[in-house]
């Protein structure tokens, strides 16, 4: 699917912007889960102090401590406080044997609690590991844990339990916020870069429209472009659309006839001055252009490779990873991203370098040639191909033509071309037929096949530069040979049936 430059500017711009919403809701995801943890950590240490606090007070003097624990009400009451702190799933005080002897949950005393990972060890690791944590398949139990001295000698340890379940609702709820933020944000970026597009882009337009004009013959052309950098080239495209139609007419004003010029070459040269002019204004459009697509190259390299060093980075990660770090997600599908958006510019800089070929001036060598000649070299290079698709090549009413002037390179490449798009037009066979014909001071030259034909709406668009019915065409084809016609002070007719074939007659000059 062809994209035009305002499609490819706005998906660029989207995608950037969309790289960008993505890593930061991605940096912002990972420190609210860090802050999700700490702060449960924080709870769970208040609450472990408020026991051991308590204990240590029961304890103190006892005989037997664990049945002061045991008897006192008051700490069983804070115990079962736990249930009301969020995320905590039980708090128990055990034994050097890991066995509770006082739980929130009763069932629990008398048995020994499994182990369980301590939530500040997850706090410590990486930011990715937060979020494998807090997301592992069916939930994950993490415990802050305080230890009971009695003397010098660890006596007891109070456990406090933490599902990642209930931290990952947290965090869900986060994460909605965070795609509802990001959708808005690429969809504000889509509505800013269309309208930058469209405002960027209208001058380019309006140019190529103007130049689209004077190559069909149009006579004072004239744009309208704003007074900012382009403003000069379009004073200077006006100026030259104006001398271009004055020369056109005589000094009388009437237009210019057979008679009135006896010297053919001069005006040929005079036609090629003109391009000179058009090439320049060309190339003053493909530096307004190249210098921003330089500059995204530029920044795109940029991104590269930090995308690059990130990988690495996630590659060769220790685990102990900060929350300022950002996240080490995978840079692989970002970096294709890249990888497009960078074949899509230098895409975009072969149209243009395309461009700049199609009105580059060549220097003409007109000289007075055999147009059979001409022709005999075009079906030597044209007929192996031709008889490897089934076409059968036939040339008539070469032999006695009279000469003609021109640049035997240019109207050599130009024939070339009607031949080669007329055997592409006969995937199945046919007959590609070349004739010519003396007409009054001309001689028309005729390219017809039997191929599938032109549909009607293709006919007004088929010498205008870039377009193209075929898959792999480039578009410049025929409009080279428009040009060359122009150059050449000749003239170019097609008519075309669907389904029938086409046939293509150009006029030229006899040498005077």
């Amino acid at each position: 699917m062809h994209l035009g430059i305002k499609a490819k500017q706005i998906g660029g711009v989207t995608l950037i912007v969309g790289l960008a919403v993505v890593a930061l809701s991605a940096l912002h995801v990972t420190s609210v889960a860090r802050v999700l943890l700490v702060e449960t950590k924080k709870r769970g240490e208040v609450l472990a102090d408020t026991i051991f606090l308590r204990a240590e007070g029961v304890v103190a003097g006892q005989a037997d401590p664990w049945a002061a624990i045991t008897a006192d009400g008051g700490l069983r009451t804070i115990l079962r406080s736990g249930g009301l702190a969020s995320n905590v799933t039980y708090t128990a005080i055990c034994n050097v044997d890991d066995v509770a002897v006082a739980a929130w949950v009763p069932d629990l005393e008398g048995n020994r609690l499994a182990a369980a990972r301590e939530l500040d060890d997850l706090i410590r690791a990486g930011s990715l590991q937060h979020l494998v944590g807090i997301y592992s398949p069916g939930g994950a139990m993490l415990e802050v844990r305080r230890p009971i001295l009695l003397g010098s000698e660890k006596f007891g340890t109070i456990r406090i339990g933490v599902s990642t379940l209930l931290i990952r609702r947290e965090l869900n709820d986060e994460l909605r916020l965070v795609g509802a933020a990001s959708l808005v944000a690429l969809l504000i970026a889509v509505v800013v870069s269309a309208s930058f597009a469209q405002l960027i882009l209208r001058p380019i337009h309006v140019i190529r429209s103007g130049l689209s004009r004077l190559g069909r013959g149009e006579s004072d052309v004239r744009l309208d472009l704003p007074q900012d950098e382009f403003g000069e080239l379009g004073s200077f495209f006006n100026a030259i659309s104006a001398q271009l139609s004055a020369d056109r007419l005589q000094p009388g004003g009437s237009p210019a006839t057979e008679g009135d010029r006896p010297d053919r070459e001069a005006a040929l040269l005079s036609y090629s001055r003109k391009l000179v002019a058009l090439g320049r204004l060309t190339a003053g459009v493909a530096h307004e252009v190249k210098n921003p697509l330089n500059a995204m190259t530029i920044h795109l390299e940029l991104l590269k490779q930090k995308l690059t060093a990130a990988g690495r980075a996630r590659a060769a990660g220790d685990g102990a990873e900060s929350a300022a770090d950002g996240p080490r997600t995978d840079v692989e599908p970002a970096l294709e991203h890249v990888r497009i958006i960078g074949a899509e510019i230098q895409r975009l800089d072969q149209v243009m370098q395309g461009l700049l070929r199609f009105t580059r001036s060549e220097d003409l060598k007109p000289q007075t040639l055999s147009l059979a000649a001409l022709v005999d070299e075009v079906v030597g290079v044209i007929r192996p191909e031709c008889e490897a698709a089934g076409v059968n090549v036939v040339v008539e009413g070469i032999d006695r033509l009279p000469p003609i002037t021109g640049d035997p390179t240019m109207l050599r490449q130009a024939l070339l071309n009607l031949a080669l798009n007329a055997r592409q037009a006969m995937p199945n066979g046919g007959t590609l037929r070349i004739s010519a014909t003396p007409r009054a001071r001309r001689v028309e030259i005729s390219v017809e096949d039997t191929g599938v034909g032109i549909k009607p709406e293709h006919l007004g668009r088929i010498f205008d530069l870039y377009f193209t019915t075929r898959e792999k065409g480039s578009g410049i084809g025929l409009s080279m040979v428009y040009r060359t016609v122009q150059l050449h002070d000749g003239e170019i007719e097609v008519q075309s049936t669907e389904g029938r074939g086409t046939t293509i007659r150009i006029s030229l000059p006899q040498a005077a």
